[in-house]
């Protein structure tokens, strides 16, 4: 049986994705923000795992270089490739922010 090779994208999002698959018992070894290694297997042996960023992951996963990737909604949508979404897993979201000058708040909430 060949190993299973996830794409991840890079920052917070595969932290929260590391937690996750830890829950199932899938463990990379050596994956932390300091490690130089391109590729990271399992400790089990039947999983392989790489950083890319968010932009490639649909990339990596539409020409096979990864067969599970694992990136934010957004970036499947901007990519308009054709690949299967098989989950949500509800991470990664993210709040927009808006900074001003409160003499700007009149405004800001009028929507002019």
């Amino acid at each position: 049986m060949s190993k299973i090779t996830f794409a991840l994208a890079k920052g917070r999002l595969a932290r929260e994705t590391l937690e996750i698959l830890d829950k199932i018992n899938i463990r990379p070894i050596d994956m932390t923000d300091k490690s130089r290694k391109l590729v990271m297997n399992s400790s089990d042996s039947k999983y392989s795992f790489f950083l890319a960023k968010p932009s490639d992951v649909p990339i990596y996963v539409d020409y096979g270089a990864a067969d599970i990737g694992i990136v934010g909604y957004d970036t499947v949508l901007e990519e308009d490739r054709d690949l299967y979404e098989c989950l949500k897993l509800n991470i990664g979201k993210c709040r927009m922010c808006l900074a001003s000058y409160p003499d700007k708040k009149d405004l800001i909430y009028s929507g002019r």
